[in-house]
């Protein structure tokens, strides 16, 4: 997939912030990916005991990955899936060293644009319990939670999800 970028925005500190829109195998996203793997990881060690994840995001349902560049190293990024019954957000994450400058809403918010172009009505996402901070991110930004749903398991205790309408409701 080709990267595109859009014009730049200044952040504090004299930062600037550009974008990308890119596919599931750009190194900069995986490498945020992985760092958010290590991250992530250690909350849920004890309550996964060895079980299976989620099949992550493949080449074919990825509708595109959003990657914030500040200052040209890669910031954040933001993942929407195209699944046969849903668009969905993926694995969006803020880079720890670029906390505290918006970017986690500035993604949710290029994913929802991006799901509106291809048409979606709706989007949703799951989290973990064990991440309050984007529990927080997905409320504030107006997402509802839902019961859990397929692929996720509800009797794990483990998943948070939620829908976002994109579109006016009757």
């Amino acid at each position: 997939m080709t990267t595109t970028a859009t014009g730049p925005v200044d952040l504090p500190g004299g930062r600037v912030l550009t974008w990308a829109e890119t596919g599931w195998d750009d190194p900069r996203a995986a490498a945020l990916r992985a760092a958010m793997d290590a991250e992530i990881a250690p909350r849920y060690a004890a309550l996964r005991q060895g079980s299976p994840l989620p099949a992550p995001p493949s080449g074919e349902d990825v509708a595109v990955v959003v990657l914030a560049l500040v200052d040209g190293a890669p910031a954040a990024t933001g993942t929407l899936r195209r699944l046969p019954d849903r668009w969905e957000v993926k694995r969006l994450l803020v880079d720890a060293d670029h906390r505290r400058l918006g970017l986690a809403g500035r993604v949710l918010a290029r994913l929802e644009d991006a799901a509106r172009d291809r048409g979606a009505d709706e989007l949703f996402l799951q989290t973990g319990n064990r991440q309050p901070e984007a529990i927080a991110l997905y409320e504030r930004e107006g997402w509802e939670r839902i019961e859990v749903f397929a692929p996720y398991d509800p009797a794990d205790g483990i998943s948070v999800c939620f829908r976002k309408a994109l579109r006016a409701e009757p």
